[in-house]
């Protein structure tokens, strides 16, 4: 049976975006993340071993891998990649101690902070961009994305509620994808008769994507909570203020509302109320299934 590496260890929305290749590759899967995503991982799935890169660098030296898919832009990683035993390595590597990628990964890995070409050409090949996330990485490992949907820890048959959940989190990485409105939506529906879930820090990732499965439809960020919409298979509402709506498939669940400004704070990690208010109430407001 073919044996088959992944190396990505972050951002959570990131690990979930990248389940979808688990519906695709046919062996045993051996998957390097943080310790913290393991819960995010679908159970019952006997193939899929999940790892930490501590445990990986010191579990995997006697196995021969097929593939090596290496995702993650960081030195720990991609040393754990170059040391593989595979018979073909797609993505990040150590190159003479120094971060590189392979030929085949480079239209992903082209429009990222590793990028050879360097940050603004980075920029501006992501903001010309048109393909998912998902086709790029299905594209480099050799196969084509036809709609193949996240594959994660499912909190079991939880029939929605008509409750409206709202995301007003942003991760730190990104201030500019917070966004001025929520108080005020939230404010709206409840005047209106509308239930409204805010959904706070959960100690279980995994009640929160039960808190997430619980409603009808999930307003957000581009983030986690709405990766985790997707694979919950909710509709969703993101609003995309400084990063790549294009990146994003919407499997025919999700209304993205992009802001006037993307293209002046595209990419950037600065906060700037100028872009977190640019995007009107009435514009999220209407897009939801009321």
């Amino acid at each position: 049976m073919d044996n088959f590496l992944i190396i990505k260890t972050g951002a959570a929305g990131d690990v979930v975006r990248t389940t979808s290749l688990l519906r695709v590759l046919q062996g045993n899967i051996y998957w390097v993340t943080a310790e913290e995503n393991k819960a995010l991982m679908p159970e019952g799935l006997t193939t899929l071993t999940t790892l930490t890169p501590t445990e990986a660098a010191s579990d995997l030296n006697s196995i021969r891998f097929t593939q090596v898919i290496s995702l993650e832009e960081d030195e720990e990683c991609a040393r754990l990649a170059s040391n593989a035993n595979t018979g073909e390595l797609v993505g990040v590597y150590l190159n003479n101690e120094t971060i590189d990628y392979t030929e085949n990964s480079s239209y992903w890995f082209d429009m990222s902070r590793i990028s050879k070409l360097g940050r603004t050409r980075a920029n501006e090949l992501k903001a010309e961009n048109t393909s998912s996330y998902q086709d790029c990485i299905f594209n480099m490992t050799g196969r084509r994305f036809t709609g193949e949907t996240y594959y994660l820890y499912s909190p079991g048959d939880i029939t929605p509620t008509s409750m409206i959940g709202i995301e007003k989190r942003a991760g730190g990485r990104w201030p500019n994808k917070h966004w001025w409105g929520y108080d005020d939506l939230i404010r709206s529906l409840e005047t209106q008769g509308f239930s409204v879930k805010v959904f706070h820090q959960r100690d279980n990732i995994r009640d929160y994507i039960a808190d997430i499965a619980s409603c009808q439809h999930i307003v957000s960020g581009d983030s986690l909570a709405m990766h985790l919409a997707l694979a919950n298979n909710r509709s969703c509402t993101a609003i995309f203020n400084c990063t790549s709506p294009q990146e994003i498939y919407d499997y025919g669940l999700l209304k993205k509302i992009v802001s006037p400004l993307l293209t002046d704070y595209f990419y950037e990690t600065s906060d700037d109320p100028e872009v977190t208010r640019s995007v009107g109430l009435e514009e999220v407001f209407a897009s939801l299934p009321l």
